[in-house]
Protein backbone atom coordinates (compact mmCIF):
# COMPACT_ATOMS: atom_id res chain seq x y z
CA UNK A 1 0.00 0.00 0.00
CA UNK A 2 2.69 2.49 0.87
CA UNK A 3 6.48 2.24 0.99
CA UNK A 4 8.37 5.44 1.55
CA UNK A 5 11.93 4.79 2.60
CA UNK A 6 13.65 3.40 5.63
CA UNK A 7 16.77 1.30 5.57
CA UNK A 8 15.46 -0.94 2.78
CA UNK A 9 12.40 0.84 1.37
CA UNK A 10 9.82 -0.61 3.74
CA UNK A 11 9.11 2.41 5.97
CA UNK A 12 5.48 3.40 5.94
CA UNK A 13 4.23 0.13 4.44
CA UNK A 14 0.86 0.05 6.19
CA UNK A 15 -0.42 -2.68 3.87
CA UNK A 16 1.02 -5.41 6.04
CA UNK A 17 -0.42 -4.25 9.33
CA UNK A 18 -2.63 -7.10 10.56
CA UNK A 19 -6.16 -5.78 10.94
CA UNK A 20 -8.13 -9.01 11.35
CA UNK A 21 -6.57 -11.88 13.26
CA UNK A 22 -9.48 -14.18 12.38
CA UNK A 23 -9.32 -13.51 8.63
CA UNK A 24 -8.44 -16.25 6.17
CA UNK A 25 -7.51 -13.65 3.53
CA UNK A 26 -3.92 -14.37 2.54
CA UNK A 27 -1.72 -11.42 1.65
CA UNK A 28 0.99 -11.47 -1.00
CA UNK A 29 3.48 -11.43 1.91
CA UNK A 30 2.09 -14.80 3.02
CA UNK A 31 0.42 -13.60 6.22
CA UNK A 32 -3.29 -13.68 6.95
CA UNK A 33 -5.45 -10.64 7.74
CA UNK A 34 -3.12 -7.91 6.44
CA UNK A 35 -4.66 -4.61 5.42
CA UNK A 36 -3.64 -5.21 1.81
CA UNK A 37 -5.33 -8.63 1.79
CA UNK A 38 -8.59 -7.06 2.97
CA UNK A 39 -8.70 -3.50 1.66
CA UNK A 40 -6.65 -3.20 -1.53
CA UNK A 41 -8.32 -2.74 -4.89
CA UNK A 42 -7.28 -6.24 -5.88
CA UNK A 43 -8.76 -7.75 -2.71
CA UNK A 44 -12.04 -5.90 -3.23
CA UNK A 45 -12.22 -6.84 -6.93
CA UNK A 46 -11.95 -10.50 -5.94
CA UNK A 47 -15.14 -10.18 -3.87
CA UNK A 48 -17.16 -8.96 -6.84
CA UNK A 49 -17.29 -10.08 -10.45
CA UNK A 50 -14.71 -7.44 -11.38
CA UNK A 51 -11.57 -8.29 -13.34
CA UNK A 52 -9.29 -5.98 -11.39
CA UNK A 53 -9.07 -2.93 -9.16
CA UNK A 54 -9.84 -0.46 -11.97
CA UNK A 55 -12.99 -2.37 -12.89
CA UNK A 56 -13.94 -2.43 -9.22
CA UNK A 57 -13.54 1.36 -9.08
CA UNK A 58 -15.81 1.67 -12.12
CA UNK A 59 -18.46 -0.33 -10.25
CA UNK A 60 -18.10 2.06 -7.29
CA UNK A 61 -18.41 5.09 -9.57
CA UNK A 62 -21.49 3.55 -11.20
CA UNK A 63 -23.11 3.24 -7.77
CA UNK A 64 -23.13 -0.56 -7.55
CA UNK A 65 -24.37 -1.05 -3.96
CA UNK A 66 -22.09 -4.01 -3.23
CA UNK A 67 -19.03 -2.22 -4.58
CA UNK A 68 -19.91 0.98 -2.71
CA UNK A 69 -20.25 -0.91 0.57
CA UNK A 70 -16.99 -2.79 0.03
CA UNK A 71 -15.18 0.47 -0.74
CA UNK A 72 -16.60 2.06 2.42
CA UNK A 73 -15.58 -0.97 4.53
CA UNK A 74 -12.09 -0.92 3.02
CA UNK A 75 -11.82 2.78 3.82
CA UNK A 76 -12.77 2.06 7.42
CA UNK A 77 -9.99 -0.54 7.69
CA UNK A 78 -7.47 1.88 6.22
CA UNK A 79 -8.78 4.60 8.56
CA UNK A 80 -8.20 2.30 11.51
CA UNK A 81 -4.53 1.88 10.62
CA UNK A 82 -4.11 5.54 9.65
CA UNK A 83 -5.52 6.66 13.01
CA UNK A 84 -2.45 5.12 14.64
CA UNK A 85 -0.14 6.62 12.03
CA UNK A 86 -1.69 10.08 12.49
CA UNK A 87 -1.26 9.87 16.26
CA UNK A 88 2.40 8.85 15.84
CA UNK A 89 3.41 11.26 13.08
CA UNK A 90 0.92 14.12 13.63
CA UNK A 91 0.87 15.31 10.01
CA UNK A 92 -0.83 18.44 8.75
CA UNK A 93 -2.00 16.77 5.53
CA UNK A 94 -2.90 13.17 4.76
CA UNK A 95 -3.05 12.48 1.03
CA UNK A 96 -5.17 9.55 -0.14
CA UNK A 97 -4.04 8.46 -3.61
CA UNK A 98 -4.54 5.57 -5.98
CA UNK A 99 -7.40 3.79 -7.68
CA UNK A 100 -9.53 3.59 -4.54
CA UNK A 101 -9.29 7.29 -3.66
CA UNK A 102 -12.99 7.69 -4.44
CA UNK A 103 -15.70 9.32 -2.32
CA UNK A 104 -16.96 6.17 -0.59
CA UNK A 105 -13.49 4.89 0.30
CA UNK A 106 -12.32 8.26 1.58
CA UNK A 107 -15.54 8.67 3.59
CA UNK A 108 -14.78 5.35 5.30
CA UNK A 109 -11.21 6.48 6.03
CA UNK A 110 -12.40 9.76 7.54
CA UNK A 111 -15.18 8.10 9.55
CA UNK A 112 -12.82 5.85 11.50
CA UNK A 113 -9.83 8.19 11.49
CA UNK A 114 -11.71 10.97 13.23
CA UNK A 115 -13.33 8.54 15.69
CA UNK A 116 -10.13 6.78 16.73
CA UNK A 117 -7.29 9.29 16.47
CA UNK A 118 -6.74 11.76 19.25
CA UNK A 119 -8.47 15.11 18.70
CA UNK A 120 -5.08 16.79 19.09
CA UNK A 121 -3.80 14.77 16.13
CA UNK A 122 -6.79 15.53 13.88
CA UNK A 123 -7.65 19.09 14.90
CA UNK A 124 -5.51 20.62 12.16
CA UNK A 125 -5.39 17.60 9.86
CA UNK A 126 -6.52 17.91 6.25
CA UNK A 127 -7.48 14.63 4.60
CA UNK A 128 -7.33 15.15 0.85
CA UNK A 129 -7.20 13.11 -2.32
CA UNK A 130 -4.42 13.45 -4.85
CA UNK A 131 -5.16 14.94 -8.25
CA UNK A 132 -2.15 13.08 -9.62
CA UNK A 133 -1.68 9.42 -10.53
CA UNK A 134 -1.11 6.50 -8.15
CA UNK A 135 2.55 7.33 -7.54
CA UNK A 136 1.81 10.87 -6.32
CA UNK A 137 0.96 9.81 -2.79
CA UNK A 138 4.03 7.66 -2.38
CA UNK A 139 6.41 10.12 -3.97
CA UNK A 140 4.91 13.08 -2.17
CA UNK A 141 5.00 11.37 1.19
CA UNK A 142 8.57 10.24 0.64
CA UNK A 143 9.61 13.81 -0.12
CA UNK A 144 7.74 15.25 2.84
CA UNK A 145 8.53 12.64 5.48
CA UNK A 146 11.78 10.93 4.63
CA UNK A 147 13.58 13.84 3.03
CA UNK A 148 12.15 16.55 5.30
CA UNK A 149 11.21 15.20 8.71
CA UNK A 150 13.91 12.56 8.95
CA UNK A 151 16.68 14.35 7.07
CA UNK A 152 19.75 14.83 9.29
CA UNK A 153 19.39 18.63 9.28
CA UNK A 154 15.71 18.40 10.27
CA UNK A 155 16.51 15.97 13.09
CA UNK A 156 19.29 18.26 14.33
CA UNK A 157 16.91 21.26 14.31
CA UNK A 158 14.30 19.32 16.27
CA UNK A 159 16.85 18.13 18.82
CA UNK A 160 18.08 21.71 19.27
CA UNK A 161 14.50 22.92 19.72
CA UNK A 162 13.81 20.24 22.33
CA UNK A 163 17.01 21.08 24.17
CA UNK A 164 15.91 24.72 24.40
CA UNK A 165 12.60 23.82 26.09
Amino acid sequence: MLCTGGIDGGAGDIGHVRVDASSEARCMCGALGCLAALASGTALAQRLPAAGSREFVELVRAGNPNAVELARQAGRLVGEVLSTVVCLVNPQVLVIAGDLAETQFVAGVREVLYQRALPRATRNLDVVTSDLDDRAGVLGLRAMVVESVYAPAAVDRELERLAME
